[in-house]
């Protein structure tokens, strides 16, 4: 119920009718301009995942493919292969583009800009009373980690803050995307998500901290669960097809009979607790992670 970050707004169109609409928006330049094929790939998949994060079934996509000077080969070449991206995403998920526009030669003294197709996604809500929301419910209330955490770092967050250079993404797998959608679909229509937010820019600490500030709860969270890796990765990795969700604590063994995921921690307490097996990495107070959150403009504009 407090503020924090939501994965797509949702809206009741119909006076008579509870069905509603999810609506989101996407881009990863980040992925795109390392490699444009799975960059495309990428902005698929976090529109399917915001999507789904409300309990949305995604039904179309709007396109909106921004880069440089096509007269450059290396840039056409970007271009043709970021369609492809798209292309075969949505040919193997079925769902169609019903609109869009390019926009070339987006460049300043020489400099291109990296390949971005940026998508507006629609999805349907059968009932928007069943809506999911990414802040935190309840203390005791168990949390999983959906999907599977890849090493590669290219294109992160935490490589940019960081100033490493990697040419290795992570990449999309759709049949998993179509899987772990439908899983969390259906339970969620049985009612047994609490909280559910995708894990995408910043990676899973980031999603974490949200849905901390949004509920004004803490967790403890064991990383341990991912596999042997190195603890920043299993912390900021933004690898792909991945949802942190807070499911009803007397449903844990439902969820798991239908969600293929691996439960992480319990929601409680003031502050985010995260250990890796018997190494505890941070303990942040929920008030400092809003603070942080919500003056970063100002203190990055200064």
């Amino acid at each position: 119920g407090y503020e924090s970050h939501g994965d797509a707004a949702v809206i009741k169109p119909l006076e008579d009718s509870w069905k509603g609409l999810a609506i989101t928006t996407v881009a990863n330049p980040q992925i795109g301009e390392i490699d444009a094929y799975q960059g495309a790939l990428h902005t698929v998949d976090e529109a399917v995942r915001n999507l789904v994060s409300v309990g949305a079934r995604p039904h179309s996509f709007s396109d909106c493919l921004n880069f440089g000077n096509p007269e450059k080969e290396e840039i056409m070449g970007e271009f043709i292969y970021a369609c492809k991206g798209l292309g075969d995403a949505a040919r193997f998920l079925g769902i169609p583009y019903v609109s869009g526009n390019v926009s070339f030669y987006n460049e300043a003294f020489g400099k291109n800009i990296p390949p971005t197709p940026v998508l507006m996604a629609v999805g349907i809500i059968e009932d928007i009373r069943k809506a999911v929301t990414s802040d935190f419910k309840e203390e005791g209330n168990p949390i999983y980690l959906v999907g599977e955490t890849s090493q590669a770092m290219g294109g992160s967050e935490y490589y940019r803050i960081m100033g490493v250079k990697s040419t290795t993404v992570p990449d999309v797998n759709l049949e998993n995307l179509r899987d772990r959608s439908e899983e969390l679909l259906k339970a969620m229509e049985r009612g047994i998500v609490r909280s559910c937010h995708d894990i995408s820019h910043g990676g899973l600490a980031i999603a974490l901290a949200e849905m901390s500030i949004g509920g004004n709860l803490g967790a403890e969270i064991d990383l341990g669960v991912i596999g042997f890796m190195r603890p920043d990765f299993k912390l900021f990795s933004e690898s792909p097809t991945r949802w942190v969700c807070e499911i009803d604590k007397d449903a844990e063994e439902e969820f798991e009979s239908i969600v293929k995921a691996k439960k992480i921690g319990v929601v409680g307490g003031e502050t985010l607790r995260i250990r890796d097996d018997s190494r505890w990495l941070f303990n942040v107070h929920i008030n400092i992670m809003r603070d942080t959150w919500r003056n970063a403009l100002r203190d990055y504009m200064g």
